[in-house]
């Protein structure tokens, strides 16, 4: 036994297996002396030694060197030391005795903690100059730089006279009553108001008042205020940007409400602290919560580094506290969470995301509703008043992976809750006037969205929906009363033109035009009446929806066809499988095949299949990449990144490479010729912006990635230790979606305004634009080419699916559009036939489009049981004149 260990009586405590289990692993890895693991950890063979004695628990960093030099899971390893240091380090649950705390979290301090409020002195002076010589400065400073904290528990104290702190949420109109007025949180005028004469008026109010005033804006929204010529005069030399603290700064917030709290911070920790924090911008409420966590695990007065890595250190502590709060809810509770949390976020739009402030009267009087905001703000999460709710600090958004990924899953839905909140409130607050309710595709986009698992709606929502359904019914009764008398009028008409014998010619013509009119009218009640019945006789409606295109062959009709064959569709699989858009077989044609990819409660968010019987895909909450063998029928796990990944593809000939997208900007290419052990080859430099989506060319030679200001890169991945970049283009659109054709001739881009383009990469240096169209009305999710390039197949947002003949890219033509869920669908492919698509959802389930004519038919006639009687011709389409009776399906 190596000098300085002890035998360890492994049944004594979780300490002591955890030790045994890192002897067992340096056993495992070759029984290297601690000479030769320190020199493989970069650390000494005593602190080694001490790491596997059971005497202490050692810190996470010499854990995980501990573990990577004996070539253990790194992951797993950490896991277990967070679950010892639960046991072994202090309680983090505060004593009922334990006074106030010395740090505030994740809440900014107001002017109650003045007290405790420290490292800021110097620009706190700068600022009090500006305001002596200027009547309206504004403090620019990223999302959590400090600014709330700087103009409430800085400047409010230092200031004489009546100040007035605010913010634009609180009220639509300032309280010019004050000597100094200082709006906190100004980007919320941006943020919560799309009346722009609302915020007009109130930027005026602001210039015009004879108090002086302060701006706390988010640096994000410079440009925002840009938009305004009178707000950018008057802020020209009175503009304070609050950048990220330096060293002694930091210092200074650690150590000085710890001593004002009789506490004393391990020089360890400081240092710790210091270098996770310095150049972060906006790093402060993660370090506040940190400390406040830290405080909570202290041993006696004193702050450790244990305490601060078992709170998760900066980049997990706000998760951790957030996760286990929200899984000691309730299973109802827990659903109340997730609906609380979606609500008190506003999505941004070419800007992070941000919170809001909640009125308390938009969540239902509810216990359980109760409870859960209880339970959140005592966990620091929520800013709870009499009125109103708010999430503590924005960094809680971009911290807790599981609110990520909330946000990331369904944004379209979010924003339709958002547009029914207001539109709801809106209608109440005019005495529930009918004028103001919902109608179209907005009620239909509404009522759709609120039948989604997970969603809950407010009991003023339900009421505004209720009534806007029955305001549309009596609408469509009344619009079919006016077009019976319509027809009845046609009719007559046509009588009339025919008795009128002296122009045949005329009368002839008149004749037809009335007919076709007539025909058209009939389609459209018998396609209507199909749309009726489908949830109570699919079959019928199938017979109905063909004898509509009988009557009038159109491609609206003959849609309707394609769309009642998709309405009829099934879940095709009990358990998740996945069709990959990239799947190729040895020959090179694509393979619609499908392949269980392991447990059901695995929500991806991106995915690619390959021939060699491999797939990659990467979960939605904790976005966790995983290597996947499917060769057998059950899959297994070959590999688990050790890092975030938000994006993965894969090279689809040659299974050779695939490329990750992580912290939002970093795009790698890497060796997986060994599925097990991945290796880094090089990474693509180039997006400022977080990279939203990245595809590979159909050969794998080439790579498109685009961000979320619309530049796309093209890169040469040929060698994929230097990948080349060979063209750019900036759409100054929002890219949602791309492919690249088989030929590397033609660039597709799909844009969140429904738009699709075709760019012509023959010069692929210059992309040229061949055609664009807005083709959806909102987002397109997906698009594929099939392996001709004649075709193109685009997903959108507002549940359609469309096939286009691109056999000329110029002048691309819509063969058919399919209504249908399109919710979750991330990729496209072509099935076994030229008209047969397949898209993918991330809930692990494929489906079919079939968009030929003839097989639409021929499966809904294949599929009646019972034919349309004499009595049912005569009820839904006999009705509209004497159409003699006809079965459909004959």
């Amino acid at each position: 036994m190596p000098r300085g260990e002890r035998p360890l009586d492994v049944g004594d405590s979780s300490l002591l297996k955890f030790a045994a289990d890192l002897r067992s692993l340096r056993d495992k890895a070759g029984g290297y002396s601690y000479r030769q693991l320190g020199a493989r950890a970069h650390y000494s063979a005593t602190t080694l030694s001490d790491a596997a004695g059971g005497r202490k628990l050692p810190t996470l960093a010499v854990t995980l060197a501990y573990v990577r030099a004996c070539e253990g899971d790194v992951a797993e390893w950490e896991d277990r030391w967070r679950q010892v240091a639960a046991e072994v380090l202090p309680s983090p649950e505060p004593e009922p005795d334990e006074g106030h705390p010395p740090y505030s979290g994740l809440a900014a301090y107001g002017t109650e903690d003045a007290e405790w409020f420290f490292g800021r002195d110097h620009l706190l002076d700068d600022l009090e100059q500006r305001i002596a010589h200027r009547r309206l400065v504004a403090v620019f400073g990223a999302s959590g730089a400090g600014k709330s904290s700087l103009l409430r528990a800085g400047l409010v104290p230092r200031m004489t006279g009546r100040v007035v702190v605010t913010t634009p949420s609180e009220t639509a109109e300032p309280d010019l009553d004050a000597d100094l007025l200082i709006v906190d949180q100004f980007e919320e005028v941006f943020t919560l108001w799309q009346d722009v004469e609302q915020r007009a008026a109130y930027v005026d109010a602001l210039l015009t008042a004879r108090c002086k005033v302060v701006l706390g804006v988010r640096a994000d929204f410079y440009g925002h205020c840009a938009q305004h010529p009178a707000l950018v005069e008057a802020l020209t030399d009175g503009q304070l940007l609050l950048g990220p603290m330096g060293p002694e700064e930091l210092r200074q917030v650690i150590m000085q409400p710890a001593v004002k709290a009789s506490c004393t911070v391990e020089t360890a920790l400081v240092s710790r602290l210091i270098a996770d924090a310095t150049g972060q911008a906006g790093v402060l409420p993660l370090m506040s919560h940190a400390l406040l966590e830290t405080w909570r695990r202290r041993r006696g007065t004193t702050l450790t580094l244990a305490g601060y890595e078992a709170a998760g250190g900066i980049q997990h502590a706000i998760a951790q506290t957030a996760e286990r709060t929200y899984t000691s809810l309730e299973k109802q509770q827990r659903a109340l969470a997730r609906q609380v949390f979606l609500r008190l976020t506003a999505l941004g739009d070419g800007t992070e995301d941000t919170k809001r402030r909640l009125p308390r009267a938009e969540l239902d009087d509810d216990v359980d509703v109760d409870v859960v905001l209880d339970r959140l703000a005592h966990a620091r999460l929520l800013t709870l008043d009499r009125d109103s709710v708010e999430i503590a600090h924005e960094a809680l958004i971009r911290s807790w992976p599981r609110l990520r990924g909330w946000l990331a899953e369904d944004r379209d839905g979010l924003r339709t809750m958002r547009q029914l909140t207001e539109a709801a409130a809106t209608w109440d607050s005019l005495g529930r006037d009918p004028d103001a309710l919902y109608r179209g595709s907005r009620l239909d986009t509404a009522v759709e969205w609120t039948r989604r698992d997970g969603v809950r709606t407010s009991a003023q929502e339900r009421d505004f929906l209720a009534d806007s359904l029955q305001a549309r019914e009596r609408e469509r009764r009344l619009a079919h009363r006016r077009t019976r008398r319509l027809r009845q009028l046609v009719a007559l008409l046509a009588v009339l033109l025919l008795l009128a014998g002296t122009a045949v010619v005329v009368a002839i013509r008149s004749q037809k035009e009335a007919a076709d009119g007539w025909r058209t009218s009939a389609s459209w009640y018998v396609a209507n009446q199909s749309q009726q019945l489908r949830s109570s006789d699919a079959g019928l409606a199938d017979q109905l929806a063909i004898a509509a295109y009988n009557l009038n062959p159109t491609n609206e009709t003959r849609n309707g066809v394609l769309s009642a064959l998709a309405a009829n569709a099934r879940d095709p699989a009990a358990r998740p499988a996945f069709a990959s858009a990239q799947a190729r077989s040895p020959d090179g044609v694509p393979q619609p095949t499908t392949r269980v990819l392991g447990p059901a409660d695995e929500t991806v968010t991106s995915i690619a299949v390959d021939g060699a019987d491999q797939a990659f895909a990467t979960t939605l909450v904790d976005e966790v990449a995983k290597v996947w063998d499917v060769t057998d029928i059950t899959a297994e796990v070959a590999h688990t990144f050790d890092f975030r990944v938000e994006r993965i593809v894969l090279d689809p000939a040659r299974a050779r490479t695939l490329v990750t997208v992580s912290n939002l900007r970093e795009v790698a290419v890497w060796d997986w010729s060994a599925p097990g052990r991945p290796v880094k080859r090089s990474q693509l430099p180039g997006h400022a912006r977080p990279v939203t989506g990245v595809v590979y060319s159909p050969d794998g030679e080439v790579v498109v990635t685009y961000d979320d200001t619309g530049a796309v890169r093209l890169w040469d991945v040929s060698d994929p230790a230097r990948p080349l970049r060979i063209g750019e283009l900036n759409t100054g659109l929002e890219v949602t979606a791309a492919t690249l054709s088989e030929d590397n001739r033609t660039l597709a881009l799909g844009c969140a305004n429904g738009e699709v383009r075709l760019l012509d990469l023959t010069d692929r240096s210059a992309p040229k634009e061949m055609w664009s169209r807005k083709a959806h009305r909102g987002a397109i999710h997906s698009l594929g080419f099939r392996h001709d390039d004649t075709a193109l197949a685009s997903v959108g947002k507002e549940d359609k699916v469309a096939l286009w003949d691109v056999s000329d890219p110029t002048r691309p033509v819509e063969l058919g559009r399919i209504n249908g869920s399109t919710k979750g669908v991330y990729g496209v492919a072509f099935g076994d036939t030229p008209h047969q698509v397949v898209t993918s959802r991330s809930d692990g389930t494929t489906r079919t489009w079939e968009f030929d004519f003839d097989t639409a038919v021929r499966t809904m006639c294949d599929a009646v049981e019972a034919h349309i009687s004499r009595e049912e011709w005569q009820q839904y389409v006999g009705a509209i004149g004497a159409l003699e009776y006809s079965r459909p399906c004959a």
